[in-house]
């Protein structure tokens, strides 16, 4: 995820992939722009231009809306090609999407719902995917 992309230890493998030539090695990047307490910006700015960041360490990248199940089919489907380089997604999602008191709250990032909470999100996703 994009938390942990503020760790050393993750570019470390970035640049082992990339120095290795790992061409058949795609990861998916969960670009939800938070992290148990906070979005990402506010705790560690700096993650941005992440795709030029990951061009820079020897990987080709692909931007996608992580919350439509079409767009992660193709680009997976795009990661049994050729490439010459490792491929990273970036999957930009909005935590706890369709769910109208979970969606883009960090808050909860760590944390259960109760029953009722989930009883709620089940019906208001079952809504969701009904007018589709």
């Amino acid at each position: 995820s994009d938390g942990e992309c503020q760790e050393g230890q993750t570019w470390e493998a970035l640049m082992f992939a990339s120095s290795k030539k790992l061409t058949n090695l795609t990861v998916i990047i969960d670009r939800n722009r938070i992290q148990i307490d906070g979005s990402t910006d506010e705790i560690a700015p700096g993650l941005e231009p992440l795709a030029q960041k990951l061009q820079a360490f020897g990987w080709e990248t692909l931007s996608i809306d992580g919350n439509d199940v079409s767009d992660i089919i193709e680009a997976l489907g795009q990661s049994k090609k050729k490439h010459n380089k490792p491929l990273a997604i970036i999957a930009n999602t909005t935590p706890g999407k369709g769910v109208s008191f979970m969606e883009d709250d960090y808050l909860w990032h760590g944390k259960a719902p109760t029953k009722a909470e989930g009883q709620q999100a089940k019906q208001e996703l079952t809504t969701a995917l009904a007018s589709l």
